[in-house]
């Protein structure tokens, strides 16, 4: 049986090294080839893993040329030819444990689309934005993601294994999502086929940077996407994202929902007390960005929708 490991890269020198040795030690047990999709990497990336293909690893460079990552992770599975495609993130270090027990409870259950393990962060930065990376909130709930025969609602693509007749069935990635939520198109596309999703008790480790303001807000411009497409399981404006919306309008607001994030962090027994009472306002930082970042995606399409609607009168004028 042969199984695909599909890893987009962009400036991962940091990572990819040991991204890769983990996957190496894997071809001893299976039959392995690798799909390297490069987003344009101007750092060492390419030659770390130009160095995995001169010691024999079966790996295929392509390049997205900067189309986004449901194009890159789309290009990727199709120009693989494993029975299961692995979409693995090149800053996460995957382990053999769940490789094999996700490949086993697949074969077995024929209506399981996809199996994902869960992520333990460890931040490559100092300082409270990289504890926040490591301990905040979705980290915590996401650990509470019940296991396999529990069927999860969407999965993320940083360590997932796909079956590939299930990405064949619904079309594979959309590259329509070309900044985020790509991982919950998938996964939405997949149950509406008629397949289930699962979480597995393993964890795999995830080398994150602390990108604050860079990841949030982009996260923000992917829910409107998201709701777009599957306005039936992501609806945008829901309570939360009204109240956080209103709460940029009038900034008093504020003190209030980090009221209300301190009183869940307070519940997180992982954590001391000084983390407890600092992290929910990383928290609340991280929710106006992305609250931002959505108000700034509904402002642009509106814009892109009007100015469409003027060419198009224009052209009728013309004619």
């Amino acid at each position: 049986m042969k199984i695909s490991f599909v890893t987009l890269t962009k400036n991962s020198g940091r990572t990819i090294d040991k991204c890769l040795m983990a996957v190496n030690e894997l071809t001893e047990l299976l039959n392995v080839e690798v799909i390297i999709v490069d987003g344009g990497s101007t750092d060492d990336t390419l030659k770390v893993v130009e160095e995995y293909c001169r010691r024999g690893m079966n790996i295929k460079i392509l390049y997205d040329h900067g189309r986004g990552l449901g194009y890159a992770r789309d290009i990727g599975w199709r120009a693989s030819s494993g029975e299961y495609i692995i979409m693995l993130d090149s800053d996460v270090i995957v382990n053999k444990e769940f490789i094999l027990e996700a490949i086993k409870v697949l074969e077995n259950d024929e209506k399981l689309g996809a199996v994902s393990a869960k992520l333990k962060p460890i931040s490559l930065d100092r300082g409270w934005f990289g504890k926040f990376q490591e301990k905040n909130l979705a980290i915590y709930l996401h650990h509470q993601d019940p296991p396999y025969p529990a069927r999860a609602i969407a999965l993320h693509t940083a360590c997932t294994i796909f079956k590939r007749k299930v990405l064949e069935m619904v079309g594979g990635f959309d590259e329509f999502f070309n900044i985020a939520k790509e991982d919950s198109d998938i996964s939405y596309r997949i149950r509406k086929a008629g397949y289930n999703l699962a979480y597995l008790n393993h964890y795999v480790l995830h080398l994150e940077r602390a990108r604050i303001i860079k990841t949030n807000f982009r996260y923000g411009r992917s829910y409107v996407l998201i709701s777009k497409k599957h306005p039936d399981m992501e609806n945008l404006w829901r309570l939360k994202n009204i109240v956080l919306s209103l709460s940029i309008v009038f900034p008093l607001l504020q003190p209030l929902i980090y009221l209300h994030y301190l009183r869940r962090y307070m519940r997180i027994p992982e954590l001391n007390i000084e983390e407890k009472v600092t992290l929910p306002l990383i928290e609340v930082l991280r929710q106006d960005l992305r609250t931002l970042g959505m108000l700034y995606q509904l402002v642009l399409d509106k814009l892109q929708t009007r100015f469409k609607s003027e060419i198009a009168c224009t052209s009728i004028f013309l004619a």
